[in-house]
């Protein structure tokens, strides 16, 4: 069972859907704003070596990043192995649902709007252009190419995937789990800074993930259910 939380079962899933309902709320008052703070954080001057790093964080949340931190922890840990294995299966879960989400509801990547002339970042703007506003970036539900990526941006893959690997890799090794969450929050960030995604697109894939969380940690533990019938079994007195 995935708990990496803690063990008091009632106090994690209050704890947890308030975090869900908090940046669900957050999402949507960043919804109006999608546009601009995209901008903001690309015009954003950030030193070289800080946003190198930052991009090399992709690695906590890209698909063959995932493989190899989690195959090689299946093959050295022998240990945790078990465990190792489920947290994978969440990683794999939260990731394909994320992106099967992004054929929903399409809508156009930040980076998409680099060459309009009323774009900031665009080098040839034309001050008197008109903007359009962050409403006007969704599309219409199921009318896009699915292999159409420019408008696959609502929610993150990557995000989601993140901090699945953050949750997962607390349930193994929980005393790891702030440098977990770091190295979630950069993958988070580096999505922003290269114009892949919206800050809302990501604060939905936090809540979108949590709640996974909470349904994979209702599934029964079969290590547990082991151990009790082993214990039924050990305790059982001989009939005379």
């Amino acid at each position: 069972m995935l708990t990496p939380f803690g063990s008091n079962r009632l106090k994690v899933i209050k704890r947890g859907a308030l975090l869900a309902a908090v940046f669900l709320l957050a999402a949507m008052l960043a919804v109006p704003w999608d546009l601009e703070i995209s901008q903001v954080v690309r015009k954003t001057k950030i030193p070289g070596d800080l946003r190198r790093f930052i991009y090399l964080m992709e690695i906590f949340a890209h698909t063959l990043g995932c493989i190899l931190i989690l195959g090689t922890l299946l093959w050295i840990d022998e240990k945790n192995r078990k465990k190792i294995w489920n947290a994978s299966m969440f990683v794999l879960f939260c990731g394909i649902l994320a992106n099967l989400a992004k054929y929903v509801i399409p809508r156009n990547r930040p980076s998409t709007f680099d060459l309009e002339p009323w774009n900031l970042l665009n080098p040839d703007r034309d001050p008197q252009a008109k903007a359009i506003s962050s409403w006007e970036i969704w599309g219409q539900p199921f009318t896009q190419s699915w292999f159409d990526e420019s408008v696959r941006s609502f929610p993150s893959g990557h995000a989601a995937t993140a901090v699945a690997m953050a949750i997962g890799l607390t349930y193994v090794y929980p005393k790891g789990k702030p440098l977990f969450l770091l190295m979630a929050s950069l993958a988070a960030l580096q999505r922003l800074v290269v114009g892949a995604h919206y800050l809302s697109d990501i604060l939905v894939s936090f809540a979108l993930t949590i709640l996974v969380a909470f349904a994979w940690g209702t599934l029964p533990d079969s290590d547990k259910i082991a151990d009790q019938g082993e214990v039924e079994l050990n305790t059982e007195q001989p009939s005379i």
